[in-house]
């Protein structure tokens, strides 16, 4: 089972490395978290993307999070990805309040 970063798209930019790297630093450690996730999904044969909206405060800390999409099926393998996300202690974002769309893809 891996899972991936396949996409992270800033509100209103901008869309560089530099800028990205503290909410990258922020998630990976919580990929083992997603990964015991997967096996909560309906059919855990098949992948899948999962995004999310993030919004992370100027000081860093708990986001709040919204939207959550997927077509991987299962309520239970939802409810855990997005806590995963509430529990993370995000970094200090580089320009201030931050929102974030944050794209993970599942593949068995």
């Amino acid at each position: 089972m891996k899972v991936a970063n396949i996409g992270m798209h800033i509100g209103g930019g901008p869309h560089d490395d530099y800028t990205k790297e503290p909410i990258k630093r922020s998630v990976a450690p919580h990929f083992d978290d997603f990964r015991r996730c997967f096996a909560l999904a309906e059919d855990p044969t098949r992948g899948g993307d999962f995004g999310i909206d993030l919004r992370i405060e100027k000081d860093g800390g708990k986001a709040e999070v919204r939207k959550p999409r997927t077509a991987l099926k299962g309520e239970a393998f939802t409810k855990c990805v997005v806590g995963v996300f509430e529990r993370i202690d995000f970094q200090k974002p580089r320009r201030g309040p931050t929102v974030v769309s944050y794209s993970l893809r599942f593949t068995p």
